[in-house]
């Protein structure tokens, strides 16, 4: 009641202003694949009638006045197709620039309107599965919180995790380790604060906000050929210039942190810039007062966490970048320190854990004189380290150490991409990436009497490069056709693969496409798996799993769309992917696959002998941002399941079933000159239960103890998840700064959802529990940029 309260003064007290306020509007018209300004193009802004029209410059630069708003722009080019550029938002505070990127075309007049710059990936090679997210769209996902995972999961055949204290994600039934992490062109780490274990690939929340992107690309299917080591999806992200003109400055206050931002030009270096951005988070607020229901963590979790990026651009060695991002946090619990407690079996476990992850780098750029060729280096370092103990109090409030681990992932990873445009029918994309990684890895766990069973006690270097070739051929002017190989050579499996990439793209008359992706793809185990010590008699243990190979996975898509108007499309999409050398259990008695892992290390001998199945149909209704509002509605029916050591077919944890999402919005133009902004958001989520094995009742009587039934594996349902979120924001542009307030609330309804089954054997019952998540969650944000 009290942060609405402030949100409802602070907007009245926002709307007094009256004066007509204007903001430049600036950006640069390329070629979609050779990247070659496009000198003399024709920029018209369709939404206000001032002088609204411009043409861009030799370095296909230009620049416009516009008042606050989200505008659109129709762009033209001789010889290439128009495109329309929608819903750019524009504030007093900051300056906005945009790439926009048109298709040469193969006939004399053609003119093909592109509904929403957020549809159009950065990748021209991308025809399928792909997904182009902004950074100025993270305000308008409710409960995002500027978090690129929390973001698409609004994206069709996407669903968030079982805890929504977790952001990782599930795309079209997969595990989420199979989910590949890049920024500017090199692989990096997991980018999420207080991550669950080895291998996971999301956490809390994102240490990259979205407020330091320019956006990214969300790849679930039949990746392009650059991209390797990945079989569920791919995060492409790109972190965001600095203004190249003048200094601009943010500062973000909430309840669980503070952010600042500052960017601006090198003033000796025409057109080079620097970017700035800064947070820490500590969520002690929302426990004190009782906001969020954490009573487990004695420690509450913090985190900080950067990001950089300098561009310097030269006459003629082209755009040298440097960039780096990072961020560490720690959660953890403190046992009780009443000796009656401790007996009573609560508060005896105490533990801490702690996350750090950097990476370094340097970009460069380079545009040959022919104006049909360009060549992009990435050479980064990456850098990850986990560390975790845990200790356990008795009745004397004696401490012992049971579980500790260390990890250390240092990397050093060079990517290299080269694009030549023969003309409008053909371009060749060719490159490598190269990737040098090391492990310091170090686990023990208490076995008795001050002994510790060393779990792993490694270091160890190993290799895996990816070299990939990429055409793209339009025989037809309607018809787009992308082939292409990537060779897979992994020195810590011993294997060198050839995996295969196609689609192709029909564009049929009345906005109809009709579209097709296949490909191979195959992922590494984490580098700790391999090295982990399993135990093979009651006193040995041995690196059982070193002999481990990449998982693979072959991808097939069909998908067809029909554009209605142009702000409104249907679609659907039509998958399946068949998962082989899955690592599973090397005893048939064992039902185990990393199929159903999100992390962690499994103390079993595996072997490459499992198999998985993923198939189903997507479908989706978008109705773009026009006329101050916006909806995007999706429904996806799969089934996902595992093959195990055994030979049966089992339902995966993840076959929930089915998913419906909803996402959508509103916007009033308020204020004595309309030129403020309120605005209301709701993303909405219903899906099927994850999945838990039963217990089998007739032996967990005769034994006294809990038997699960092994032959209905992951045969049951938990109660379907459902979550609403609830944002609404204000924002107030004065003559030089712009204010932005924002009250988010993730499960707004603080529906307790059921995330696990538990199973007890109590004085002759059996008594069932369900662990619950944590419920509503409201943040609430103030932002100033000036």
């Amino acid at each position: 009641m009290r942060l609405t309260l402030i949100f409802l003064l602070c907007c009245l007290g926002g709307s007094i202003q009256g004066q007509n306020y204007f903001q430049k509007l600036s950006g640069i018209v390329i070629d979609s694949e050779s990247r070659t300004p496009l000198q003399g193009a024709n920029v018209l802004v369709g939404t206000f009638s001032g002088k609204n029209f411009t043409t861009t410059d030799s370095l296909g630069k230009f620049s416009i006045m516009v008042p606050p708003g989200r505008h659109s722009l129709q762009i033209s080019y001789l010889g290439y197709n128009s495109r329309i550029v929608k819903d750019i938002l524009v504030g007093t505070g900051k300056e906005v620039f945009i790439t926009a990127d048109l298709n040469e075309s193969r006939q004399l007049i053609s003119e093909v309107v592109v509904s929403a710059e957020s549809k159009r990936s950065v990748n021209p090679m991308a025809a399928v599965s792909v997904h182009r997210l902004r950074s100025q769209d993270a305000a308008r996902f409710a409960g995002g919180y500027y978090d690129p995972l929390r973001m698409v999961t609004a994206m069709p055949g996407v669903s968030a995790g079982n805890d929504d204290d977790d952001n990782q994600i599930i795309i079209r039934g997969n595990s989420p380790k199979g989910l590949l992490w890049r920024i500017e062109g090199i692989e990096i780490p997991n980018p999420n604060h207080l991550t669950g274990g080895q291998g996971a690939s999301g956490g809390a929340y994102s240490s990259i906000t979205t407020n330091a992107l320019s956006g990214f690309d969300f790849y679930t299917a039949a990746f392009p050929a650059e991209y390797g080591n990945a079989y569920s999806g791919v995060m492409d992200l790109s972190l965001r210039n600095g203004n190249d003109s003048k200094g601009e400055y943010s500062l973000g206050l909430s309840v669980v942190g503070a952010e600042v931002s500052a960017e601006g030009p090198f003033r000796r270096k025409p057109g080079s810039s620097w970017f700035a951005n800064f947070r820490y988070a500590n969520f002690d607020f929302l426990k004190r007062y009782g906001i969020i229901d954490i009573e487990e963590v004695g420690i509450i979790p913090r985190s900080w966490d950067w990001a950089l990026k300098a561009a310097i651009k030269t006459k003629k060695a082209g755009t040298i970048e440097f960039f780096s991002i990072g961020g560490s946090s720690l959660v953890g619990d403190i046992a009780s320190e009443n000796a009656d407690s401790i007996k009573s079996g609560a508060d005896k476990d105490e533990y801490m854990d702690r996350h750090f992850m950097a990476v370094a780098g340097i970009k460069h750029y380079i545009a040959f004189p022919n104006s049909k060729t360009y060549l992009r280096t990435t050479v980064g370092f990456t850098y990850q380290q986990d560390r975790s103990d845990n200790h356990v109090t008795d009745t004397l409030l004696n401490k012992t150490l049971y579980y500790e681990e260390f990890f250390k992932y240092p990397a050093l990873r060079i990517s290299s991409l080269l694009t030549h445009k023969f003309n409008s029918r053909n371009t060749l994309r060719t490159g490598f990436s190269i990737n040098s990684t090391g492990g310091d890895m170090f686990a023990r766990k208490y076995q008795s009497a001050e002994k510790y069973d060393t779990l792993i006690n490694a270091k160890t270097t190993g290799w895996y490069n990816s070299y990939f070739a990429q055409w793209k051929y339009r025989p037809l002017p309607a018809v787009e056709i992308n082939t292409g190989i990537n060779v897979f050579h992994s020195f810590i499996t011993h294997e060198l693969l050839w995996e295969p990439r196609l689609s192709m793209v029909f564009h049929l008359p009345q906005g109809q496409t009709l579209s097709f992706g296949s490909g191979l793809h195959s992922r590494l185990e984490p580098l700790s798996i391999y090295n982990y010590s399993i135990k093979v008699d009651k006193t040995h243990l041995d690196t059982k799993n070193s002999d481990l190979k990449t998982i693979k996975s072959l991808h097939f898509t069909v998908g067809f769309n029909r554009q209605f108007g142009e702000d409104f499309n249907m679609g659907f999409e039509i998958y399946m992917q068949s998962l082989y050398d899955v690592p599973v259990s090397s005893l048939k008695t064992n039902l185990y696959s990393v199929l159903n892992a999100s992390y962690g290390l499994p103390d079993i001998i595996l072997e490459n002998k499992g198999n998985g199945v993923n198939k189903g149909i997507e479908f989706t209704m978008e109705k773009d941002f026009t006329r101050n509002y916006y909806c995007m509605m999706s429904a996806s029916i799969f089934d996902s399941r595992y093959r195990a050591s055994d030979g049966n077919w089992y339902s995966t944890y993840y076959n929930n079933g089915y998913i419906l999402n909803f996402t959508g919005g509103k916007e009033f133009s308020v204020g004595k000159s309309r030129q403020n902004t309120l605005g209301f958001n709701i993303k909405a989520l219903l899906r099927g239960g994850y999945r838990y094995t039963p217990v089998d009742e007739a032996l967990t009587m005769s034994r006294r103890r809990i038997i699960y039934d092994i032959s209905e594996t992951y045969g049951k349902h938990l109660p379907s998840y459902q979550r609403i979120d609830f944002g609404v924001s204000y924002r107030v542009n004065k003559k030089s700064s712009a204010w932005t307030f924002l009250i988010d609330v993730q499960n707004i309804t603080d529906r307790h959802n059921a995330v696990r089954k538990r199973f007890s054997f109590v004085s002759g019952k059996i008594v069932e529990t369900y662990s619950r998540s944590v419920g509503l969650v409201p943040v609430a944000s103030v932002k100033v940029e000036f």
